[in-house]
């Protein structure tokens, strides 16, 4: 039998298709985003994030969007266990809803599966991609704070961990990253219905995350001179 920690060290992405949508086309260093994501990453998803690509395959255009139908069938895994939206993802809103029809499907089931996987020590840690909002703040979060193996990224931390290595690598410089950082942002605006107040929102965040980048690159400049 493993050590009950041995699964600690381990750690896998879980990814939403919204984040899929809004990452394509974003390129660092030359390549897809989308390509460095399914290279570098343990990815599992559910079905259902399947299903919803095809719906939405219209909205990634790129060459490498191409790949993704056989990345996600391959990614698939259907909890064996945790297999009920309203009984295990209910406790984590404050009012639960009813669980019928396509409204946070993906990110329930998605859930589940960070959370079996998580439970059979199959990973320690899970990356949870969305950018979603409204499912951030209606129960991502809460599951969260019971569960902090689970990370909720999105689009843009991506971005700035896939930035970080880069540029430590001297395969990217800040101009790239920061591009690449406004094509994100506007990837995610082309498609969100956003209120002016959410609108001021998205241009602070922009503007919180290039000084993050900034930083990075402080950081990572101490192996490149």
């Amino acid at each position: 039998m493993a050590e009950p920690m041995s699964q600690f060290r381990s750690a896998v992405c879980v990814l939403d298709t919204c984040s899929i949508i809004n990452l394509d086309e974003i390129v660092l260093a030359g390549k897809d985003v989308l390509f460095y994501v399914r290279q570098s990453f343990d990815l599992y998803v559910s079905s259902i994030i399947q299903d919803e690509f095809l719906r939405h395959r219209a909205l990634a255009t790129s060459r490498e969007a191409s790949y993704w139908k056989g990345v996600l069938s391959n990614s698939c895994y259907t909890p064996s266990v945790l297999n009920s939206d309203a009984e295990i993802i209910g406790p984590f809103y404050s009012t639960p809803p009813s669980f019928s029809g396509n409204h946070n499907a993906g990110e329930h089931a998605n859930t589940r599966v960070a959370l079996e996987l998580f439970l059979t020590r199959t990973t320690g840690h899970t990356i949870f991609v969305t950018d979603d909002e409204k499912a951030r703040n209606a129960f991502l979060g809460m599951v969260r704070r019971a569960f902090p193996s689970l990370h909720v990224w999105t689009s843009v931390d991506v971005i700035l961990y896939l930035g970080a290595v880069l540029l430590k690598e001297g395969r990217a410089d800040f101009e790239g990253v920061r591009a690449a950082l406004r094509d994100v942002y506007a990837a995610r605006a082309k498609w969100e219905e956003r209120d002016e107040t959410a609108k001021s929102a998205i241009i602070r965040n922009q503007r919180y995350s290039v000084e993050s980048l900034r930083i990075l690159k402080e950081v990572t400049s101490k192996w490149r001179n």
